[in-house]
């Protein structure tokens, strides 16, 4: 302030000279000359006083817009000058707040965003991409960012181009099914504000795919229980002549019992996969010894075997073999893997090993020597009711579900399911069972 007031007295005094040079010369008399030179210089000096507060406002507001941070002004000025400064204080004020709340949401919204199953994209007026999440990305399979590239150009398809074109667009927004890069996709469009386009991508894939193995379950079930029940009723209503002999009788009754335990069996292997694939399921771990089980099992399948004239090959290695599992669950999988071995296997041997593997897992296979199975159908035999001949397994007696049940027992205890062969080589089908955890072995060693 001293340095403008020093200014203003040297600019008053070089003024004072200039007018007493000019007006002496004129013959105006010396003390007007004076007064004129004070009264120029107050003058100049108040409109720099009034001037400057409105200088510093003016440069604040210029930076406000700007979005560049500035000190506040000071709001003990006095008079108009200090409501003037407190008014772009508060307005300062409010304009950071409303930034840092808006930096707030575009971050949130770039955490929905980012973490959101779906796929989100964003089109402008013209069709070009604003926006577009992770999700969606992956799912088109993108290399590179899609902002600011023509729909037409990322998506090869031309009716969902155009249905999420913004001049087609209902104002009411559109929902619709597409095949994108070999996923089923359900597209939700609706408008924006501005005159663009959001869309939402849900993958329906897996859905569709359940979908269809629902259906296909249902109408397998319902064609399996059918069978026998078809039968018995058949014999029922044979048994109701009374000119049937007693003989007859029996074998009827006998068939009746026979298709009765079918459905039976039928029934309880399709309650062991509901139980299977109920989320809530408890599988009930602790070391099982591999090889005394396999013989328990074995022995049970002896009056089958003995009649199908087939011979069996046990190897378990090493010998001590121990496995931390579900002692029912291993249960289940070999009496399976065994059953469909008998009902496939020619009048010879069939081979039962369990092996500890270098990764750690263990291995539980039976190999028959039958007439093996396709390659491109050997993934398909551990689905529900899949046969590969149909009349032959369920002339043997068989359910269709017993090696659906071996791989849901394999990935409910965190392994797989697995088969080989050819035609005319036979079928080897098998579980890989992982290791116990460190975690499962420090709890066993406590308790």
């Amino acid at each position: 302030m001293g340095a403008r007031l020093t200014l203003s007295l040297a600019g008053l005094s070089a003024l004072a000279v200039l007018l007493y040079v000019l007006l002496a010369d004129r013959g105006v008399p010396a003390p007007a000359v004076i007064s004129v030179a004070i009264c120029l210089a107050f003058a100049a000096w108040l409109a720099r006083v009034f001037a400057e507060p409105l200088r510093r406002a003016v440069e604040f507001a210029q930076q406000l817009t700007r979005g560049v941070p500035s000190p506040r002004l000071p709001e003990t000025a006095a008079g108009e000058t200090g409501d003037l400064y407190r008014a772009l204080n508060r307005l300062a004020e409010d304009h950071r707040r409303r930034l840092e709340e808006r930096g707030a949401e575009r971050s949130e919204t770039e955490v929905l965003l980012r973490e959101m199953g779906d796929g989100v994209l964003a089109l402008d007026r013209s069709g070009r991409v604003v926006r577009a999440n992770a999700e969606l990305c992956t799912v088109l399979g993108c290399s590179e960012p899609l902002e600011g590239r023509a729909l037409a150009t990322i998506l090869r398809n031309p009716q969902l181009v155009s249905f999420l074109s913004p001049s087609e667009l209902p104002e009411a927004g559109r929902t619709g099914e597409f095949e994108v890069f070999g996923r089923t996709m359900l597209v939700t469009a609706r408008r924006l504000p501005a005159g663009g386009v959001v869309a939402v991508f849900s993958d329906l894939t897996e859905l569709r795919r359940l979908d269809t193995v629902r259906t296909e379950f249902v109408a397998n079930a319902s064609h399996e229980l059918k069978t026998p029940l078809t039968a018995i009723r058949g014999f029922a209503e044979t048994l109701l002549d009374p000119g049937i002999p007693d003989a007859d009788r029996s074998t009827f009754a006998e068939r009746i019992v026979e298709h009765a335990n079918r459905m039976t069996a039928i029934v309880d292997d399709l309650l062991t996969l509901a139980r299977l694939e109920d989320p809530r399921r408890e599988i009930h771990r602790r070391p099982v010894a591999i090889g005394p089980l396999v013989e328990r099992i074995v022995d049970g399948f002896s009056a089958r075997l003995e009649a199908a004239a087939i011979t069996t090959s046990v190897e378990v290695s090493p010998p001590d073999l121990e496995l931390e599992a579900d002692p029912e669950g291993l249960r289940q999988i070999l009496e399976n893997l065994i059953d469909n071995a008998i009902r496939h296997a020619n009048p010879s041997t069939i081979h039962v090993r369990a092996e500890r593997l270098p990764s750690g897992e263990v291995k539980l296979g039976v190999q028959d020597d039958g007439r093996g199975i396709a390659t491109s159908q050997l993934e398909r035999i551990f689905e529900r009711f899949y046969r590969v001949d149909p009349s032959r397994s369920r002339a043997t007696g068989g359910t269709g579900l017993g090696l659906s049940i071996v791989k849901h027992w394999a990935e409910a205890m965190g392994g797989r399911a697995a088969a080989e062969g050819a035609v005319g080589e036979g079928t080897r089908a098998h579980v890989l069972l992982p290791p116990p955890s460190p975690k499962g072995n420090e709890l066993a060693a406590q308790g």
